[in-house]
């Protein structure tokens, strides 16, 4: 009865190949790319001359097939397209919130007791999400002669 593995790509279990020592993925399609990968990523790591063929190669492709000119001659083909994507952007730009409200997530950081110094916290609240609210703590202090117009 022949051995059976877990791949560690898919999950599945199989019966191991005898002619393999050390398999560890089935002989599925997306499998053996998921090898293939994980292989040249090693070799990647292993090797500085690897890295080095592998950026050159790389550049070349870029060189030769430049991203920008593939998408404006897409757009130029494929006018509907382009329409579509101008609807689409229209509606996620709408879809956002451009006056967000304001949200302070540790309220009791706005208590408004004096601290044990004698300070008190305050400050203007603007849009956007403050998390750490003590992160803005002014000190006020009483000055003599005000306390009389208070009462």
């Amino acid at each position: 009865m022949p051995r059976t593995i877990t791949c560690q790509n898919c999950g599945k279990i199989f019966p191991c190949n005898p002619r393999i020592k050390k398999q560890k993925f089935c002989s599925s399609v997306a499998c053996q790319n998921a090898r293939r990968n994980v292989t040249n990523k090693k070799k990647l790591k292993k090797s500085d001359q690897t890295r080095r063929l592998s950026r050159s190669r790389k550049k070349r492709w870029r060189d030769t097939y430049p991203a920008h000119e593939y998408q404006k001659q897409y757009r130029a083909d494929h006018p509907e397209y382009v329409i579509s994507n101008r609807q689409k952007q229209k509606q996620r730009n709408n879809k956002r919130q451009k006056d967000a409200p304001a949200m302070i997530v540790k309220t009791y950081a706005l208590s408004p007791q004096p601290m044990p110094d004698g300070a008190y916290m305050g400050f203007e609240v603007k849009t956007g999400k403050i998390v750490k609210t003590y992160a803005y703590m002014p000190a006020m202090q009483r000055q003599q002669g005000i306390e009389s117009h208070l009462s």
